[in-house]
């Protein structure tokens, strides 16, 4: 089920203007590519990039899943800073849902995908693909209600906006209600709606009564009024977001590896040292008009982003649990059949770090 479409009035301030907008880069684009779509169709959406990026030396194609947030900034840090280019690399996002992410690594239409945990669940499923990153120590994802829901058992009977089946909203909500005594196959109502942007434009019109929302999303939604019920870190410590590639480019081309890993920890590093001009970005390019939604997204970001790009096992040990006990599955896998941390510790060294 689709929950019904998002009106505005035309006399609504654009504050939320920024969801939907796209960013384009010197060396590429921040891509929409819509959904559901096959690996044909992104190949095609891929390709639609600006011609002048495929003249260029090779287009190397990262899928995310959103084109604003923490997740994104490292890359569109990375890029409009030439950090890239720094280390010799032409590099594009393309922007659509997580299995789309998965499957165009699996087909090779993507070089990288920017997600975890869904590539934790492909290899956990005998699928050639690694966890070479990650970005940060832990999930910026709240569960947002809205301002008749005080705690999560008043989601009993209600609607709850996700992704998709199987994406990290919606784990993270089965979790989460799980934890609180409910029976997300009976108590609530799922529906797909998309990405974070279209799921905040959901609950503010009404047709959902909570989602899972990350920075700045959240804060935009508490200053409307709406309630952060908890941050999915409370239940438990799971990364999301890294650097996830095909085994054949670990053969093929390691040295890439290092080289995006280098750039994308740059990208954090001036994240970290720059505040002023980033609080300037997400006021002027992002449109978030708060200072405090600005100071309080820069603030959990920084406390959540990786020095390093590499996480403990233990950390790794939760996103694999966090699979099973949404997808009902149990079976045991080393952890480095999962992940391949030696090129994100050659970048280290590299950086000298």
């Amino acid at each position: 089920m689709i929950a019904r479409p998002v009106t505005r009035s035309s006399a609504d301030p654009p504050v939320h203007s920024w969801l939907f907008k796209r960013a384009h880069f010197r060396s590429g684009v921040f891509s929409i590519c819509p959904w559901p779509i096959a690996c044909a169709g992104l190949a095609i959406c891929i390709a639609a990039l600006p011609l002048a990026a495929a003249a260029q030396e090779k287009l190397i194609t990262i899928g995310s899943t959103n084109p604003t947030g923490a997740a994104a900034l490292p890359f569109v840090m990375a890029e409009k800073k030439g950090l890239f280019k720094k280390e010799g690399l032409n590099a594009a996002t393309v922007i659509m849902q997580n299995a789309v992410v998965v499957n165009g690594v699996l087909s090779r239409n993507l070089d990288y995908g920017a997600t975890i945990a869904n590539f934790i669940g492909a290899a956990k499923g005998g699928l050639p693909v690694r966890v070479v990153m990650s970005l940060m120590d832990g999930s910026d994802h709240a569960l947002v209600g809205g301002a008749a829901i005080k705690r999560v058992e008043d989601l009993k009977g209600k609607r709850i906006g996700i992704s998709s089946f199987g994406g990290a909203p919606h784990n993270q909500t089965v979790m989460i209600l799980r934890k609180y005594g409910m029976n997300p196959d009976r108590d609530v109502t799922f529906l797909q709606i998309g990405g974070g942007a279209a799921r905040y434009m959901s609950l503010e019109s009404g047709a959902i009564h909570a989602t899972m929302l990350v920075p700045p999303l959240n804060k935009v939604a508490r200053e409307k009024g709406f309630n952060e019920l908890l941050f999915f870190n409370d239940v438990m410590r799971v990364p999301l977001s890294g650097l996830s590639v095909h085994v054949d480019k670990i053969k093929e081309n390691p040295d890439e590896i290092v080289k995006m890993i280098k750039a994308v920890l740059a990208g954090i590093e001036y994240i970290r040292a720059n505040k002023s001009e980033i609080l300037a970005f997400l006021d002027k390019t992002w449109g978030i008009k708060s200072a405090a939604v600005r100071e309080g997204f820069y603030t959990d970001m920084i406390d959540l982003y990786s020095r390093t790009g590499i996480v403990s096992d233990d950390l790794i040990r939760n996103v694999v649990r966090f699979v099973q006990e949404t997808r009902k599955t149990q079976e045991n896998i080393a952890i480095t059949d999962i992940t391949d941390w030696s090129f994100a510790k050659k970048a280290n060294e590299q950086l000298k770090r």
